[in-house]
This record gives C-alpha cells, structure tokens and sequence, in this order.
C-alpha cells in the first residue's frame, strides 16, 4: 500500500447585497492573481472525473485505493474549490464513510493549481438577501458541523497541498495529522481583508504551532 499511497501523492491539490459580491469576487480574484503561478485548469478537473468508473459526487472525487481512501477536491458549485454548504457537506459524507470503512487513513487533496480558496462568499452574501438572521445561523452550522468532522475523525488525515489555500482552506490543516506541500503551495488568511473573523480553530490552533507572537 506504501507504493500507491506515495504515486496518489505525487499525482497531486439587494443593492447593498450586490455590491458586496462584486467587490468580493473581484478582491478575491485579485488576492488569487497577484500570488498563484499558473490559472484553474478545469480540464485536468474533467480529466480525473473521467478516469472514476463510478462516483456519487458533484463538487469531490472519491477514490477507494488501497488501503486507504483518496479524497480531491473538485468543486463544480463554486470557483477555485472554495467551501460552500454542498461542497463541505459532500467531503464530510465521504470522511463519514472512510471512517467506517477499512481505510486505515485517509489522503486529502484537490485537482487543479489551488488547493482551497476557503469559504466561498459569493454563495454566502446571496444567501443573506432574505432572512439574514435565519441564514447567518445556517452558515454558522454548515461550517461548525464541516470543522468538527475533522476533529472527530479518528483515523489519520493526511493532506497532499498543491497550491493555494486560503482562509478555511489553511486553518482546517492543523486539524489534520500530516500535510505534505509542493513548491507552488503558499498558505494565506486573509480575515481582516474579508471583514470576517477566524475560523476553523485557528485562533487556538496557530498559536500553537507557530507562537503567539507570528
């Protein structure tokens, strides 16, 4: 299972309302473009699908090797495999059933340049035109639910980072037990610049790996 293990790794990664999706998307896709190497290939995406005999997934590709399950993040509901509802609910589905399986570990990557761009907003601010309360709370759960689903797991997770991961998309990565990064990989959250506030642990989680101080 070693030899397999190590080729998965190395194949691897209102008016108001409005305004604020378009001046978030086009921060983000700035933020993107000023630091990543080379753009999506949603061909490589199409790709990997193709080679799958069998999947029941929209936004991951899941596959059984041996010994272990391989999870990629492949978005199609949202851009540059950023984190939505669908998106976190499907990877939790697939951490769900690695861990009652006989995987003995799980491979956390994604397909393409970027490795997560962390929350999608986009999908967020559309969602708060109606009930905002409602909504806001909803979100809150979608992402306490995806999050705690990494500290329960009990089997190791390991993570395979090919490029950027950004926001939610970096502070879920202490939560995992190995993270193997590529030359391309940089690692970026961006709180302040978004207006929103940690996430994923990291308040406690950075701390202590990299000091207080950093």
């Amino acid at each position: 299972g070693t030899s397999t293990f190590m080729e998965a790794l190395a194949a691897n990664g209102t008016t108001n309302i409005q305004t604020s999706v378009t001046g978030v998307t086009a921060s983000k896709r700035r933020f993107l473009d000023e630091r990543r190497d080379q753009p999506f290939d949603k061909r490589l995406r199409f790709s990997v699908r193709q080679t799958e005999s069998a999947y029941r997934y929209r936004d991951i590709v899941v596959r059984k090797q041996d010994g272990f399950t391989h999870i990629l993040l492949s978005t199609k509901s949202s851009e540059n495999n950023s984190l939505n509802p669908e998106v976190m609910k499907e990877v939790q589905s697939a951490l769900n059933t690695a861990a009652a399986d006989d995987s003995k570990l799980v491979l956390f990557s994604a397909v393409g340049s970027i490795f997560c761009c962390g929350l999608d907003f986009i999908y967020f601010i559309r969602r708060l035109t109606d009930d905002r309360k409602k909504e806001s709370t909803k979100m809150a759960e979608a992402i306490r639910n995806f999050v705690n689903t990494f500290i329960q797991f009990k089997k190791p997770i390991i993570v395979a980072v090919n490029g950027p991961a950004i926001g939610l998309g970096a502070s879920i990565l202490p939560l995992c037990d190995v993270v193997w990064a590529n030359e391309k990989a940089w690692f970026q959250t961006p709180y302040t610049t978004f207006g929103q506030s940690p996430d994923g642990c990291s308040s406690l989680t950075f701390p202590r790996i990299m000091g207080l101080a950093s």
